[in-house]
């Protein structure tokens, strides 16, 4: 016998069934067949790591000027680079690893994959599709782990800012090259895989989305976004702001003292209090930096009137940050002093407060 709660559960099924039946598509269409998918999804992913491999190119080959020549604004924050980019198979994740074998011929050694213009490894000779064999008469040994062990001793041996010799395999035949590396500002320049347009600075290491590098239409922009980022670490504005928040908990745990009742209120707004300021700086430290890693910052202003065309809130409405508007004359502005300091044969540093002594 079947019982009402088994039947109840019979009906809702069939009910079911009917639904899905009458929600069924009712075309006749081609099968997709799994090899072509296949094939397919290798070509896209080959397609994909082109364009991440050329965004990266881009913003390293923007940066590196800019980091170089910025170091009188750095302070003892700065280490030394050779002006190369590097990379081995086992250093990619194992879906990726056939695309980036075509693309960038990796193999199971180090490979050379950059070499950008101007930098000490373009001046000493070094090539994209080099084979690292030796590094300082070590040898570089293929295999599992190979890349991270490379980056390690690279970064060691770098650290000394002595001259670095190489032997590397180039067209069959070891080659010997010695690189004197030269110094540039310690705050790496990385890329996200957001598709966001942004950039940010954590007071260590500057990060620039590809949404931005899609933004940023010519390198001149796209010098300004890594000069005002660059800007913020060159100014502490990362541990200043961390500081204001700590004085602001020490508010909210004397109220909580008081009144029993524990809010980050003061701490929320003491992080807050000079964000405006601190993006105004960075965007004056900044594009001092672009201009002296070469780059034309006369068009700088117009990079914010695309950015308000973009984003419409911010051309009249300020957050943690100044509006779009008020940032296009502000640089209109700066560009201007920095116009006259170069016509006026001086260096291209930026104003800074005198302080006075008692």
């Amino acid at each position: 016998m079947i019982t009402n709660v088994r039947l109840s559960c019979l009906v809702c099924l069939s009910v079911v069934m009917m639904l899905a039946q009458g929600c069924a598509s009712m075309t006749v269409r081609p099968e997709v067949d799994p090899a072509l998918a296949a094939s397919e999804a290798a070509i896209q992913k080959r397609m994909a790591v082109e364009e991440r491999v050329e965004q990266f190119a881009r913003l390293s080959r923007v940066s590196l000027p800019i980091l170089e020549n910025g170091t009188p604004l750095c302070g003892d924050d700065v280490t030394y680079y050779l002006g190369m980019d590097t990379n081995s198979i086992d250093g990619v994740s194992k879906e990726w690893r056939d695309a980036y074998r075509e693309v960038q011929g990796l193999n199971e050694y180090v490979t050379v994959t950059n070499v950008f213009e101007g930098t000490p490894a373009h001046e000493a000779g070094l090539r994209a599709g080099d084979t690292i064999l030796m590094m300082n008469a070590e040898k570089v040994e293929p295999g599992d782990k190979c890349y991270a062990t490379f980056l390690e001793r690279l970064t060691n041996q770098l650290d000394q800012g002595r001259t670095m010799t190489f032997w590397v395999e180039r067209e069959g035949r070891p080659t010997f090259v010695s690189v004197t590396p030269r110094q540039r500002c310690d705050y790496p320049v990385l890329m996200s895989d957001d598709d966001v347009v942004n950039a940010y600075a954590n007071g260590e290491l500057v990060v620039v989305t590809r949404g931005m590098l899609r933004f940023a239409e010519s390198d001149d922009e796209l010098a300004l976004v890594v000069g005002h980022e660059l800007g913020h670490n060159v100014m502490d504005h990362v541990d200043k702001t961390k500081g204001n928040r700590v004085l602001g908990a020490i508010v909210d745990g004397l109220i909580a003292g008081l009144t029993g009742v524990y809010s980050n209120a003061f701490a929320n707004a003491a992080g807050l209090a000079y964000s405006q300021e601190y993006e105004q700086e960075a965007d004056y430290v900044g594009i001092y930096l672009m201009e002296r890693g070469g780059y034309d910052g006369k068009g700088a202003p117009m990079f914010w009137r695309r950015m308000g065309a973009n984003s419409p809130y911010s051309i009249s409405h300020a957050t943690t940050h100044p509006t779009s508007a008020a940032r296009y004359v502000f640089l209109d502005q700066c560009e201007k002093e920095i116009s006259a300091k170069r016509e006026a044969g001086q260096d291209l540093l930026p104003e800074f407060k005198k302080t006075v002594s008692k």
